[in-house]
């Protein structure tokens, strides 16, 4: 039996299609036009800051776990920085697709067509992989499905968990930041690889600091959303979802969230 929380979720999800924000790749874009020439570690961990700071922060009805991607409850997103040729060829027909439609509209096709294609052209991941790829090797290797790696390098990869056990739970951000600058504390610029390992704890300060802020954020925006709640109950559960993020993850946490809502 599902509880109604549930079966809304699950209703939205199975009935309306996913619609496309462009969002995140307008701030990553915009980041990345700003850093021109600095490593690129660092680029994109400031890109990522960005997103943490400028991407809206919605909070859906119903919804206890907060974070998303875009502005829309089901959503899908650009990221030129990994692909974007194949999204400019197929992106009029999105709605149409068979298999995963997404919703997007004339003015987005626009905007992503003039604002933010032109820059990643010759920059993209899938353009840097192609280039290198035989001949032979693409004829089974590219839009035969014979060889699944497509997702590889046209997309973000997914299968990346961070270490929980010993890592975020016991320190939290705040910790792994402290940690990285007493790491850095100790190097000496002048020995072979130091510069580079000044530039991983560097980019992993930034990092950790963008996610900071994108909880500090929807903190705020359960709060201020709690204020003109008027169901008791709900507004108990934004206050709960702001004093959560406030901790988590910045520091460890206290405690395992046991409480079932329904």
């Amino acid at each position: 039996m599902l509880t109604e929380r549930i079966q809304m979720a699950k209703d939205n999800y199975v009935n309306s299609k996913p619609h496309i924000s462009y969002e995140r790749a307008r701030i990553w874009t915009e980041a990345y036009k700003k850093t021109e020439g600095e490593p690129v570690i660092i680029r994109r961990a400031k890109a990522f800051g960005a997103v943490c700071e400028q991407l809206a922060v919605t909070i859906f009805p119903g919804e206890l776990i907060v974070g998303a991607v875009g502005e829309f409850r089901k959503c899908g997103i650009l990221t030129p920085e990994f692909s974007w040729t194949w999204v400019d060829a197929e992106m009029d027909s999105f709605s149409e697709r068979v298999q995963d439609p997404y919703e997007m509209t004339d003015e987005q096709r626009q905007f992503v067509r003039n604002h933010i294609f032109p820059y990643w052209r010759g920059k993209s991941l899938e353009e840097a992989y192609l280039a290198q790829l035989p001949k032979e090797i693409a004829k089974v290797a590219v839009d035969t499905g014979i060889i699944d790696i497509d997702s590889k390098w046209r997309q973000s990869v997914g299968e990346i968990t961070p270490d929980y056990e010993d890592g975020l739970f016991p320190k939290g951000l705040r910790g792994i930041i402290e940690e990285c600058r007493a790491k850095k504390s100790k190097l000496n610029l002048s020995y072979p690889g130091d510069r580079e390992k000044r530039e991983f704890y560097d980019s992993v300060i930034l990092v950790s600091k963008g996610l900071i802020t994108l909880a500090r954020r929807y903190a705020d925006k359960a709060e201020l959303t709690a204020e003109t709640e008027k169901d008791k109950e709900r507004k108990r559960e934004l206050m709960d979802i702001a004093r959560i993020c406030r901790r988590v993850p910045e520091f460890s946490p206290a405690s395992f969230f046991r409480k079932l809502y329904r």
